[in-house]
């Protein structure tokens, strides 16, 4: 359970206590101190007619509340809640009307009702005040849930800021490390005598690549296109470096329907794929495959598996990966990896669209 929700149930916990402790309480030292004897029926009474309204509450809680706060329906909570007020509003009124020991015009002996006189004139009707009651713990209720929800969403908000700051910097340190650029501008420079063509657009890829790192790199999210053209040039990079040595396959789609991601997170299995599947002893292989399908981006990369220690330095950066997707997603992704056999298979399903102020971003 989250601190919000124990922090919760600890609220109405107490909430509940005053009620049930302090009423009977107040009013058994009133009816003491007017004379009246002490009567542990009258206490009873006075808990029975609370119960109702706790019922209330209950059914509200469980059943109607998180329809609106948390799944974001309010079309669901407002038939619930209807109901439920509905369903209250009808037990007011019986209580009313039903017969018992206390008169033909009073509630039945337990309800915890004074007899109510039709003819004793009053500013708002004994039932009246039960039904607005009703609707005021529900309020008190739909509040409570709402504030924690606000509190919940700042302390997501600062974790996110602060994973976001310490996950670039990663990126610079380990992701796009300084043999990253070594290689690749080795590679560049020897394309300058051979092919300076494809060495001008490789200069151009590369510095496509590093803007991206820099001013996308600490956003929650970007849309996929640019995810798509980062991946584009970083794997046009590694087919200068390695050649025909390895088996690249790229797929990604040419439309993104307006989708979604965490910036880096694809590029960071890629990069993995990359620098720990690729042996110059065997052959060796990297696919890559990025869809957009019914609502969701299907993300896909397959490497050559090589011994243990690199399978092992393979998931260094999983965790944080993990993370992130967990604030962003919740439990609203797929996260697969198969490390049968030869292979180092990754399957990654993602919402393709991520609404962050209803999850508190």
């Amino acid at each position: 359970m989250d601190p919000e929700k124990k922090q919760e149930r600890v609220i109405y916990t107490i909430l509940w206590g005053v009620v049930f402790i302090l009423v009977p309480v107040a009013a058994t030292f009133q009816s003491l101190s007017g004379g009246m004897p002490f009567r542990l029926t009258e206490v009873i009474n006075l808990w029975l007619g609370i119960l109702p309204f706790f019922v209330l509450f209950l059914l509200h809680d469980l059943l109607a509340a998180p329809s609106l706060v948390e799944k974001g329906k309010p079309a669901v909570y407002a038939g619930i809640t209807v109901g439920l007020v509905v369903l209250f509003g009808v037990y007011v009124w019986m209580s009313r009307r039903g017969p018992g020991p206390m008169g033909p015009d009073g509630p039945p002996m337990g309800m915890g009702m004074p007899p109510f006189d039709r003819n004793r004139p009053v500013p708002m009707a004994p039932e009246v005040m039960r039904f607005a009651l009703g609707l005021l713990v529900l309020g008190v209720n739909l509040g409570v849930k709402y504030y924690l929800k606000s509190a919940r969403s700042e302390r997501r908000m600062k974790e996110l800021q602060a994973e976001n700051q310490g996950r670039q910097l990663e990126t610079l340190r380990y992701q796009i490390n300084p043999h990253f650029f070594m290689n690749t501008l080795n590679n560049i420079h020897a394309l300058v005598d051979i092919d300076p063509e494809q060495a001008k657009a490789s200069i151009e890829e590369f510095s496509k690549l590093m803007r991206h790192v820099l001013y996308e790199g600490d956003r929650p999210t970007i849309p996929l296109s640019k995810e798509v053209e980062f991946l584009r040039h970083y794997v046009s990079l590694m087919k200068l470096r390695y050649a025909d040595s390895v088996r690249i396959d790229l797929s990604l789609p040419e439309t993104c329907e307006g989708a979604e991601i965490p910036p880096l997170v694809l590029a960071s299995f890629v990069e993995n794929a990359f620098k720990h599947g690729i042996s110059y002893e065997k052959p060796s292989f990297v696919r890559v495959s990025v869809s957009v399908e019914e609502g969701k981006v299907i993300f896909r990369c397959a490497n050559s598996r090589q011994d243990s220690a690199q399978v092992r330095s393979h998931g260094v950066g999983l965790a944080n990966v993990r993370g992130r997707l967990d604030l962003l997603y919740g439990n609203r992704y797929t996260l697969h990896i198969d490390q049968g056999g030869d292979v180092y298979d990754i399957l990654l399903l993602l919402p393709a669209t991520v609404n962050l102020e209803k999850e508190g971003l």
